[in-house]
C-alpha cells in the first residue's frame, strides 16, 4: 500500500514539474547584446496590422538576455531596443535561437543560430539596406525638382540611374523566395519595395505569390500569417477576373 501511494505521489510530482515548464514556455530566445547596460529589450509578435509585446526586460551590464515563450503556431517576433530597427526572428514551438550583437550595430551586425531562415532575412535586409537608401535619396532629389522646366527629362534620366538598383533588389528577393518558400519569412520578403512600389506584384510575379500560398498553408494548417496571404490571393485573382471581364 505504501508503495502505491509513493508511486502515486511521485506521478503528481512529475505532473506538476511539466506544468510548470509548460507555463515557462517551449521556445527560447537568448543571447546577448553588448554595450546595452540598462536598455530596455523587447520581444514582440508581429500580427497582421501591429505587434504586441510578448515580453520585454532591462539589460544588466553583462549583456545577456532570455527570453522562454509558450508558443502553438510559428509566427514572426521582434526583437528590438530603443531608436534602433528592430530583428525579425520567425519562430516555430521548440525552436531555440541564440542572438549575439552589438548595441551600435544592432540589429545589422547580429549573428543568430537556431533559425537558418531567420539568419537569411537578415542578411536578405543587409544587402538591400544600401541600394533602398540610394533610391530613396535620389527619388526625392527628384520631387525636389518637380516644379523645374527640364522635369520630365530629369525624370527619364533618373528612371536609367534606379533601374540598377531595381533589378539587384528584384533579384536578391527572388532568391531568397526560391530558398526559403517554406518559410513565414518570404511574406515580408515578397512585400518588399523600393521607395513606394512594391518589387514583385502578383500581376507580373503570380508564380512566387501562388507558390507561397501553397507551400505555407501546407507547412502551417491555420497560420494566421498563411491565412492572410491566402485572403490576398483570392483578393488577387478577383481582380484579375473583373478585370478580364470588363475588356
Amino acid at each position: 500500500m505504501r508503495r502505491l501511494a509513493v508511486f502515486f505521489i511521485l506521478i503528481c510530482l512529475l505532473m506538476a514539474v511539466s506544468c510548470i515548464r509548460t507555463k515557462q514556455g517551449n521556445t527560447l530566445v537568448s543571447g546577448k547584446i553588448e554595450g546595452s547596460t540598462g536598455q530596455l529589450l523587447k520581444l514582440q509578435e508581429l500580427g497582421m496590422q501591429y505587434s504586441t509585446t510578448v515580453d520585454s526586460l532591462i539589460l544588466a551590464s553583462a549583456g545577456t538576455f532570455s527570453f522562454r515563450i509558450l508558443s502553438k503556431d510559428a509566427g514572426l517576433y521582434l526583437l528590438s531596443l530603443p531608436e534602433r530597427p528592430p530583428l525579425v526572428i520567425e519562430l516555430k514551438p521548440g525552436d531555440s535561437v541564440a542572438v549575439t550583437a552589438e548595441t551600435t550595430s544592432f540589429p545589422y551586425g547580429a549573428v543568430l543560430k537556431g533559425s537558418a531562415a531567420s539568419s537569411d532575412l537578415l542578411e536578405f535586409f543587409n544587402s538591400t539596406n544600401a541600394g533602398r537608401k540610394i533610391y530613396d535619396s535620389l527619388e526625392n532629389v527628384l520631387l525636389s525638382h518637380q516644379d523645374d522646366p527640364d522635369f520630365a527629362l530629369l525624370s527619364l534620366k533618373l528612371d536609367e540611374s534606379l533601374k540598377p538598383l531595381w533589378e539587384k533588389q528584384r533579384a536578391l528577393e527572388i532568391e531568397y523566395l526560391s530558398r526559403h518558400l517554406n518559410s513565414l519569412t518570404s511574406l515580408l520578403v515578397l512585400n518588399q519595395g523600393l521607395g513606394v512600389n512594391p518589387v514583385l506584384t502578383f500581376n507580373t510575379d503570380s508564380v512566387y505569390f501562388l507558390r507561397l500560398d501553397s507551400l505555407l498553408n501546407k507547412a502551417f494548417p491555420g497560420n494566421k500569417h498563411a491565412a492572410f496571404h491566402h485572403q490576398r490571393i483570392i483578393q488577387e485573382r478577383a481582380i484579375e477576373t473583373m478585370k478580364q471581364h470588363s475588356k
